[in-house]
């Protein structure tokens, strides 16, 4: 098969395999953010400010979305491998201009389809995520200051 059939598609994929690991990398960091934020502040505040109910709410809700966003990182990764998968695996039975395999490039294409979809899905719930755990983080850690 002729790389100029293919190669747009694979510099494509590597850009979105890109971006879903820098996602992957912020979502992980964000983690060993909250582990900073709490083994370096000063002892007795952190002390005090873990017995907020809210505090603690909201650290622990920003790891969980941190979490959840770095899980959407890595399904976004399956997801795109397998779609391009079967990208090639339909151009490849294209290339071969036989009847009998039709069939077989549509359920390739519907497969991809559907796998392109959810890729782009759990890309743009990574991002969500991200962002909803770095406000909560942001609220936790400015309620931590302010407290008496």
């Amino acid at each position: 098969m002729p790389e100029v059939r293919y190669k747009a598609d694979l510099e494509l994929h590597d850009r979105s395999q890109a971006f879903s690991s820098e996602l992957l990398k912020l979502a992980l960091g964000g983690i060993a953010v909250v582990g900073f934020l709490l083994a370096n502040f000063p002892e007795t505040q952190l002390q005090q400010s873990l017995k907020d109910m809210p505090v603690r709410a909201l650290f622990s809700a920003s790891v969980v979305a941190f979490a959840l966003a770095a899980a959407a990182a890595l399904l976004q990764r399956f997801y795109a491998a397998g779609a391009l998968f079967h990208h090639l695996q339909a151009i490849k039975l294209l290339l071969l201009h036989d009847a009998s395999t039709q069939s077989e490039v549509e359920t390739n294409i519907s497969i991809r389809t559907d796998k392109f979809l959810r890729a782009h899905s759990f890309l743009k719930g990574a991002a969500f995520l991200l962002v909803i755990a770095a406000l909560l983080l942001s609220i936790a850690f400015t309620r931590m200051m302010f407290l008496p």
